[in-house]
């Protein structure tokens, strides 16, 4: 990545990672899912609400020996009814194989 894009892509990040999103769905966790997987391993995502309502997503990314290859957190004021009815279905933690 050239430096002008490189330095474009971390203020960007800084700056989302301070904010909450209005809404975190099922395709940005299932994109990040999918740009991060490898033969064999899986992802596990899960939720929790805040004391102010919010929501804070966690997925995580594992080896097949479950050694763990990159994380992420989404904190949001809301939830897509996909991603809500899957970690509803799913019992609370969606697991997906990669």
């Amino acid at each position: 990545m050239e430096p002008i894009s490189l330095i474009l892509f971390l203020l960007a990040s800084s700056f989302a990672a301070g904010a909450a999103l209005s809404q975190v769905t099922w395709d940005m966790v299932h994109t990040w899912i999918h740009a991060r997987a490898m033969r064999g391993g899986y992802a596990e995502i899960l939720s929790e609400r805040l004391a102010s309502g919010d929501y804070h997503v966690v997925g995580g990314v594992f080896t097949p020996f479950g050694v763990r290859t990159a994380a992420q957190t989404w904190d949001a004021h809301a939830m897509d009814p996909e991603l809500v009815r899957k970690l509803r279905t799913s019992g609370g933690v969606i697991r997906v194989q990669t």
